[in-house]
């Protein structure tokens, strides 16, 4: 998938996730599997392939802006300027769930994860689909982060729908998370994320 997009795979992939598909999404530093996130079947799909995710904690979301973002969580003027300096970007942020949460998603957890990240055609997908998705990293292979698209599909081709490939080697780097929840940001996990930017 190259830029500009080729409408035929993105209607394809809107498709997909329309109903209930799960597919691999690049996402700047790893892959990712993604489906809609008010989908039950794609939910159930999701955790077949990560059996590992806790029950009881739901999958990140994946967002195309703040604007998107302001709809799932309770973003402040603080965190807003964070957020203005991070994303799009390798970083996790968990900040309180909106009031928006439980109608779109049907889910009533106190705090959300999410990420926009600096990944166009994941983006361009997210913007067009207008919801946001759920994503959950691409397991390693005996300790090695899955790097090319065709990987993935060789290792999970059985388990999701589709993998969009944009022909790169990528990291296999996981976020910087950063909890927003409290007065002051607590640095949850140090990754690929440049924590300068907080300064």
């Amino acid at each position: 998938y190259i830029n500009p997009v080729n409408e035929k795979h993105i209607s394809e992939i809107l498709s997909l996730l329309s109903s209930g598909g799960v597919i691999a999404l690049p996402m700047g530093t790893s892959w990712a599997f993604c489906c809609d996130a008010s989908s039950n079947k794609g939910l159930r799909k999701m955790r077949l392939l990560r059996p590992d995710h806790p029950k009881t904690q739901p999958f990140s979301l994946i967002c195309n802006d703040i604007s998107m973002a302001a709809t799932m969580a309770d973003i402040g003027n603080q965190s807003y300027r964070i957020l203005k300096k991070i994303f799009p970007g390798a970083f996790t942020i968990i900040v309180k769930s909106g009031k928006m949460l439980p109608k779109k998603l049907k889910d009533k957890r106190a705090k959300v994860g999410i990420r926009i990240p600096d990944e166009p055609i994941t983006l361009e997908i997210i913007r067009r689909f207008q919801h946001p998705l759920a994503a959950t990293s691409v397991p390693t292979k005996n300790g090695s982060p899955l790097l090319m698209g065709y990987q993935v599909f060789e290792n999970h081709g059985n388990g999701v729908d589709l993998v969009v490939d944009v022909g790169d080697e990528l990291r296999g780097l996981d976020t910087t998370v950063l909890d927003l929840t409290g007065t002051d940001i607590e640095i949850v996990r140090e990754g690929a994320g440049d924590i300068s930017l907080l300064q």
